[in-house]
């Protein structure tokens, strides 16, 4: 289970730039909504912890309080700026519509192998929602595994959650490899091939030239950020 870890929070300047890298265009309602991907890297931990400490899922989202498992999925948002600083080579997805963040993805790979360490995505005011966000940002860590030709990627989904984790997995290529196991996995070849197929279902955009952002002006954080949506 995911446990709180203690770390003194820093100050990240307003001044911070991250790397656009795509940008998805699902039609959602007759309308298409616009989701766009950034990437950090270790180097912005800083920023990863502050968008975490911003979210506040019991008010953002009261009607899913009483779900079962409630409190993992606000770990799974705490726990992303903490866990950064704990690996060797973490990617950090974040999924950002109408300039409000809606979603984080930490992930690493090695010797041909990734994992997804954390992941969840929330609304971006009470109650609403942001349709395709999880698909979105998982989409873009298969882009990834596919680009590096990574031969395994694994992760472990939470069972009986507030929202169907397992189904939407296994919606994105992932599978469990014997009914005895915990952990889901996608091979190399389904991983290109679920890769493509999101890409579009999902009018995914992948960046040639990523755009460099003053993130902190885009989504509107200052000093406060950190009282989470008080």
């Amino acid at each position: 289970m995911i446990e709180a870890l203690n770390t003194q929070k820093q100050k990240t300047p307003i001044s911070f730039k991250a790397r656009k890298i795509a940008v998805a265009r699902p039609i959602v309602d007759g309308v298409v909504k616009e989701i766009e991907i950034y990437r950090l890297s270790k180097k912005e931990q800083n920023i990863v912890k502050e968008i975490s400490d911003s979210v506040n899922l019991s008010k953002l989202f009261p009607s899913k309080v009483k779900a079962p498992n409630f409190s993992i999925w606000q770990q799974l948002i705490d726990s992303t700026g903490e866990y950064i600083g704990f690996l060797s080579r973490p990617k950090v997805f974040l999924a950002v519509q109408d300039n409000k963040p809606c979603g984080m993805l930490l992930a690493t790979h090695n010797m041909k192998k990734g994992q997804v360490i954390t992941f969840a995505t929330w609304p971006t005011a009470v109650e609403q929602k942001v349709k395709k966000a999880g698909s979105s940002l998982f989409t873009a860590f298969l882009n990834l595994a596919k680009r590096k030709k990574l031969e395994k990627i694994s992760l472990e989904p939470v069972i009986k959650g507030p929202t169907d984790s397992v189904g939407f997995y296994k919606a994105h290529g992932m599978d469990f490899p014997d009914k005895y196991a915990s952990v889901m996995t996608a091979p190399r070849v389904r991983i290109a091939s679920v890769a493509d197929t999101k890409n579009e279902e999902l009018n995914f955009e992948n960046l040639k030239h990523p755009i460099k952002v003053n993130l902190m002006h885009k989504l509107g954080f200052d000093a406060n950020l950190s009282e989470k949506n008080s």
